[in-house]
């Protein structure tokens, strides 16, 4: 690979939506490629090239480039290579060339093809249009003609895919997308072994982003709540699926807060604004001191993002967890509040949509929704509202780093967030817990 070729990747990288790094000093410092994942000797030709990125503080994390070498390139040429076959062969993203992509799904729907393990190879037919779904995301989905996806994982760590591993267990749920089959390969530089690379996956039908049509419903101050309590009972029963599939523990919550209170040092270090509330904040994380909860896997970034709708149901996607977080962080077991958290901070980001969100009408309207969720999802029980708050409270922490980063014409939602929840755990006595 020629420094000219490195470095043009590199900007692909670094401008790319799924890339974790923006905004902090880092560098490419290799691209290894693994085995050839179309048929020997034809053109295009597609294999995984695994980058790897290093830091300052010497963190090291590797991404997955899925690259296309091909005479005809139909997707931007990121660099050129002399092949002693077939000449000057131009370099591509696979996933964007049409062709490339044709090349790999004809290779990839044998059964007995080295880099798959397939569920129902019959369920991908090779001879359909792809196209890279658009909108943000942490990873790259193509589209393979109307009813079926292929997701390519970008960030990679050794072991089983969250995502892969959830959808598994909820195979045939209703509310889950159908896996079909996953892509694997060997991650150099690791003693993680074997990754999961893609995962073949249904494409939901009739169905509208959750995001999209929230916001939609938010303009036009159509209320959500029955919906939203739909959507609250879908959770519900995910919940209870990964707790037969996973099992379920208990954790102290003296831990949990300790971790949170961790997270809070490391986001004022990166963001100034949150140092001033860090009194308020402990004060609402020493109301899971005393208490044990109940832990297991969870979503993990669960939002309107991450969601379906369509008339009367929803589908939940996208198990992987936040992105910011390593995937041992994302596998450990967590109280299902923090998916609840998670979508109730999701309500807020919607009324930005509004034409005017710290109205009145803006703010029932969210207000509304976040309590549909709630009764749905807490089937008439009132939940713990100190305990809700406080992974409230550290979703939107979470977010303020994120948006610092990525989006920072939207980092004034969560640092909102954060300063509503902890005046109000500073004014309310639930927030003083009893002495042991």
């Amino acid at each position: 690979m020629t420094d000219r070729v490195l470095a043009a990747w590199w900007e692909v990288i670094r401008s790319a939506r799924w890339f974790a790094g923006k905004g902090l000093a880092a560098s490419l410092t290799s691209l290894e490629a693994l085995p050839w994942l179309t048929r020997a000797g034809e053109l295009p030709a597609v294999r995984p090239e695994i980058a790897t990125v290093d830091y300052p503080d010497g963190r090291r994390e590797r991404y997955q480039l899925l690259v296309g070498y091909t005479a005809e390139p139909s997707a931007p040429v990121v660099g050129t290579v002399a092949d002693p076959t077939h000449g000057d062969l131009q370099i591509v993203e696979a996933p964007s060339d049409a062709d490339c992509m044709a090349a790999l799904l004809t290779a990839l729907v044998d059964p007995a093809h080295p880099a798959m393990e397939w569920i129902t190879a019959e369920s991908i037919s090779p001879a359909v249009a792809t196209k890279v779904w658009a909108g943000e995301q942490s990873n790259t989905t193509i589209t393979l003609g109307a009813d079926r996806m292929f997701k390519v994982f970008r960030k990679l760590e050794g072991g089983r895919n969250l995502d892969v591993e959830v959808l598994a267990a909820l195979n045939s749920s209703g509310i889950t997308p159908e896996l079909y089959g996953t892509l694997v390969g060997d991650l150099p530089g690791t003693d993680g072994g074997r990754a999961d690379l893609g995962m073949f996956v249904e494409r939901v039908q009739g169905v509208t982003d959750g995001w999209e049509w929230a916001c939609a419903r938010c303009v036009e101050g159509t209320d959500i709540s029955v919906e939203a309590s739909w959507l609250g009972s879908a959770l519900r029963e995910v919940h209870r699926g990964l707790a037969d599939a996973f099992g379920t523990s208990t954790t102290s919550g003296a831990a949990v807060a300790e971790a949170m209170a961790a997270r809070l040092d490391a986001a004022a270090a990166q963001v100034s604004e949150l140092a001033g509330i860090r009194a308020s904040v402990e004060l609402a994380l020493r109301s899971l001191a005393h208490a044990d909860l109940v832990t297991q896997r969870v979503h993990g970034d669960f939002h309107l993002g991450q969601v379906l709708h369509a008339a009367g149901a929803w589908t939940i996607i996208d198990f992987e967890g936040e992105p910011l977080k390593t995937l041992a962080e994302r596998r450990e077991p967590d109280s299902v509040w923090r998916d609840v958290a998670g979508m109730l901070r999701s309500f807020d980001y919607v009324r930005s949509a509004h034409p005017d969100p710290d109205s009145a009408a803006a703010r029932s309207w969210c207000a509304a929704a976040r309590k549909g969720f709630l009764d749905g999802y807490c089937e008439g029980v009132e939940p713990d509202h100190a305990v809700l708050d406080a992974y409230e409270l550290d979703k939107a922490i979470y977010e303020v780093v994120y948006e610092s980063r990525n989006r920072p014409d939207w980092v004034h939602i969560p640092l909102g967030a954060v300063h509503d929840v902890a005046q109000r755990t500073a004014l309310s006595p639930m927030y003083n817990p009893k002495e042991n």
